[in-house]
């Protein structure tokens, strides 16, 4: 299982790797888990390690994250994206899942929402 985070928030980033690592149980979180500051960093991050599932903040310094998703997809059409964000914009979400997007997590992030979708995908993680 490979994952990229790409959030500005680095706290919130770190929480979301450690809690994704002792969810996953990941043995070797150094090369499975990235996180990216950036849409630059974090597109970067998901050519080079071709992740099973992307975490993407929309308010990045560089960008909108809603905005690459029909670009993630038309590469990786067969990994789960999930939009992260903290908006009072109804129509956000709407707009991410017209572009794309599997899941629409708005911050403060449910950490009992994630474990909750981590267990309906458990038959297909690989280790």
């Amino acid at each position: 299982m490979k994952i990229v985070i790409i959030e500005d928030e680095r706290d919130l980033g770190a929480l979301m790797r450690n809690f994704l690592v002792r969810q996953l149980n990941i043995r070797e979180p150094e090369t499975a888990i990235k996180v990216a500051a950036s849409l630059n960093e974090g597109m970067a991050c998901i050519a080079q390690m071709k992740p099973d599932w992307i975490f993407i903040d929309n308010n990045l310094p560089d960008g909108k994250g809603i905005g690459e998703i029909q670009k993630i997809r038309s590469i990786h059409s067969d990994k789960k994206v999930f939009v992260v964000t903290m908006s009072a914009m109804t129509n956000l979400r709407d707009e991410a899942f017209r572009n794309g997007a599997d899941y629409f997590l708005d911050k403060p992030i449910s950490f009992v929402e994630i474990k909750n979708i981590l267990a309906q995908h458990r038959g297909e993680m690989r280790p």
